[in-house]
């Protein structure tokens, strides 16, 4: 555990050093809930009846939206880029070669990334609800526990992603093309129901489909958990299958580096 904090607060030393970013990492946010607030009411009409049973209410449905899209970005992009740059600066060598454990290293590398976007996230929510979005705080451990599955069920993607750069110094596009088709594809701003029905069956296949449905049921509808735990045990299905696939290829990518000596190639 001190291993994890130490690797915490080494990155927020260095991001607190550019002070400027970190507001605009935030005042960027508050910037852009204005103008998604007036584009959702002007759209309520024409979204209210397919949203009926995720709330009802489409600038709430879009916070949702945007806030697991946000802390989703950082599940699937946070450890590749900071393998890169971990091999880039000679660091991660010299960090395998200590007594930290790996799974300890990546906790490290990812706790910060994942606690600022954590804030980073709230920001959008308390922005959304000051501006009238309405939540069901009696399910907020339910929204809590579905959020974390998602987190979970998207993680495998950076693990797979800092494989391929620890073998082959590349991600092969996998955080984008994920990112790309769980934006489109996963109901973050429109519900999975309203496309094409050949193009459902890609939904499908995503886990955010199943993630944010229940979210939304659970914290815009006021659902108890009981009523989506289909959606929230597919999602647990994917988390549990990835995280297995993910680990084999990390522990090979490991063998493959020292075993090439690549690691020290910066």
């Amino acid at each position: 555990m001190r291993s994890i904090l130490a690797l915490m607060r080494a990155a927020w030393l260095t991001a607190a050093s550019y002070r400027i970013n970190l507001l605009l990492s935030v005042g960027s946010l508050l910037v852009m809930v204005v103008p998604l607030y007036f584009v959702a009411g002007a759209l309520q009409p024409l979204m209210a009846r397919s949203i009926a049973s995720q709330g009802g209410q489409y600038f709430g449905f879009l916070i949702v939206g945007m806030v697991v899209l946000t802390v989703l970005t950082t599940a699937v992009t946070a450890l590749p880029s900071a393998v890169g740059s971990s091999i880039s600066n000679g660091t991660l060598e010299a960090m395998l070669s200590t007594r930290v454990r790996v799974p300890e290293l990546l906790a490290g590398l990812l706790g910060y990334p994942l606690v600022w976007t954590a804030v980073r996230a709230a920001v959008l929510l308390l922005a959304g609800l000051g501006l009238g979005m309405q939540l069901t705080w009696g399910n907020s451990l339910s929204g809590l526990l579905i959020l974390g599955l998602i987190v979970v069920a998207h993680l495998p993607f950076g693990l797979i992603a800092a494989s391929g750069v620890l073998a082959f110094r590349t991600t092969g596009s996998i955080p984008q093309g994920v990112l790309a088709l769980s934006g489109l594809l996963g109901g973050v701003y429109y519900p999975t129901h309203v496309i094409p029905s050949w193009l459902q069956t890609v939904s499908e296949a995503l886990p955010l489909t199943y993630g944010l449905r229940a979210l939304r049921r659970t914290m815009l509808e006021g659902e108890p958990l009981s009523a989506v735990l289909p959606d929230v045990a597919a999602l647990a299905i994917f988390a549990v299958l990835l995280l297995g696939l993910s680990f084999v290829l990390l522990e090979w990518s490991l063998r493959y580096a020292k075993r090439s000596g690549t690691l020290a190639h910066y």
